[in-house]
């Protein structure tokens, strides 16, 4: 019976072990599934990863080549893209119950906007991300980041621009101001995955669409502006004939 019982207990041993093996082998793979769908969750248009490298002893992972689909409606090329995503890990708190996170840097946000009429993609993904309540992020129905803890010090957006294509206007580009977000969760009280998903989307996107309808705004002034001239010219034009 004994030999039974230690039997079962190195059956068990082997195949935690073989689970804990599985993992950091694929861990990397695991961690761009739930990027994906935790991102595609929150924005409400699918996000999509090319690369996760990620190095425990060194507390530190890259995300590369992240992408935000266009709103149906709009051209099939992304909204947003962003070229290179470096994080920083508090590795001691990996085995406590919220994960911290000391700072994440977004290097090559990439930004197409496009209006159509009166609308932009822009403020139709804003339109159709998750609705809040009291101000707080309605955290997304995930199995996969329900059970996960965050709590980020620091957030920081870098060469940022932007392309504006309008129906309307000619073609412009516009630089976007850097973002920098602080203290997002506590190590005491840590914020899911798709609460710090939704706060810096959301706020990453207004700033978006302020960029937006200022560009429009000065374009549209320029416009009238130089009607104006034209008829001034013409103006002048008949006096001397």
């Amino acid at each position: 019976m004994n030999k039974v019982v230690v039997g079962v207990v190195v059956v068990l041993v082997l195949a935690v072990a073989g689970a804990g093996v599985y993992l950091l082998q694929n861990l990397e793979g695991i961690v761009k599934s739930l990027i994906e769908e935790i991102g595609t969750e929150t924005v409400g248009q699918k996000v999509s990863v090319a690369d996760v490298k990620i190095k425990l002893g060194e507390g530190s992972a890259s995300i590369s080549g992240l992408t935000v689909a266009n709103p149906p409606g709009y051209s099939n090329e992304p909204v947003f893209s962003l070229d290179n995503i470096s994080v920083s890990i508090d590795a001691g708190s990996i085995t406590g119950p919220v994960y911290v996170i000391n700072e994440i840097s977004v290097d090559g946000v990439s930004v197409l906007a496009e209006q159509k009429g009166v609308s932009t993609n822009v403020q139709t993904l804003l339109d159709g991300m998750p609705s809040t309540e009291g101000g707080e992020a309605a955290p997304a129905e995930s199995s996969a980041g329900s059970d996960v803890l965050l709590a980020i010090g620091k957030v920081n957006f870098a060469n940022g621009s932007m392309e504006l294509r309008s129906d309307q206007f000619e073609n412009q580009k516009v630089e976007l101001k850097r973002l920098n977000l602080r203290n997002l969760g506590t190590p005491e009280n840590g914020l899911t995955p798709e609460q710090i998903g939704y706060e810096v989307t959301n706020q990453l996107v207004d700033q978006i669409k302020d960029a937006v309808t200022d560009a429009i705004a000065q374009y549209a002034k320029k416009e009238a502006e130089k009607k104006v001239r034209e008829k001034i010219g013409e103006k002048l034009g008949d006096l001397f004939k």
